[in-house]
C-alpha cells in the first residue's frame, strides 16, 4: 500500500502512505512535511482530484510564503 495517497477521515488530510507499522498507517503530507499516522480503519484512498487538488494548494501557500519572504527582503 505504500506509495498510494489516502484521506484521513479524521483530520481530512489527505497523505502518501509511506508504511504500516504496529498496525498504524504512516502517512506523509503531499508534497512532504511531517509525517503523521492513523488507524488503518481511518483511511479510504484519495480520487485523483483530490491528490490534485492538494498538491495545487501545496504550491500556491509555497510561492505565497516565498514572496512574501522576498518582499521583507525588499524593506
Amino acid at each position: 500500500m505504500s506509495g498510494v495517497y489516502v484521506l484521513d477521515a479524521r483530520s481530512g488530510r489527505i497523505g502518501e502512505v509511506m508504511e504500516r507499522l504496529e498496525g498504524r498507517v504512516v502517512l506523509r503530507p503531499v508534497g512532504g512535511g511531517r509525517e503523521w499516522d492513523c488507524l488503518p480503519e481511518d483511511v479510504e484512498e484519495a480520487a485523483p482530484a483530490e491528490v490534485l487538488r492538494e498538491r495545487v494548494r501545496r504550491l500556491n501557500r509555497d510561492t505565497r510564503s516565498r514572496e512574501e519572504t522576498v518582499g521583507q527582503e525588499a524593506v
